[in-house]
Formats: structure tokens, sequence, C-alpha cells
């Protein structure tokens, strides 16, 4: 059997803290609490030791990292 990784990188227009940005948080907080129910969630991505792109880190916004498998 044959596995596909992605892993995409975007930028929130707000931080995290931000009104805007927060439901984004927890929807996938909640995504995540469905899919670990299955108990087929095989681990969850921690990104906090992913080095982003240059141009990730500058700007106001926050880095959202996925990665699908």
């Amino acid at each position: 059997m044959a596995f596909a990784a992605i892993l995409t990188v975007g930028q929130l227009k707000h931080t995290e803290e931000h009104p805007a940005s927060r439901e984004f948080f927890i929807a996938g907080n909640y995504i995540m609490r469905e899919a670990a129910k299955t108990g087929q969630l095989i681990k969850e991505f921690n990104p906090n030791r992913v080095k982003l792109p240059e141009e990730r880190i500058k700007g106001n916004g926050t880095s959202v990292l996925t990665l699908t498998v």
C-alpha cells in the first residue's frame, strides 16, 4: 500500500489570540477530538519544532501547518 503526505503552510491574517482567528483554532481542536474518538488516529502532528520558511515568519499573522497522510 502506498501513502502520500502533504504538508501545507499557511498564514492567518491575524494573531492566534485575535477573535477572527479563534474560530479556526476551535474548529481544528474539535476535529482532532472527533478523529481521536474513531480509534484510527495514528498521531497528532505537533508543528512546534518545524522550521518555517522565512516568508512565513514575517508579518502579523499566525503561521499554520497541516500534515495530511
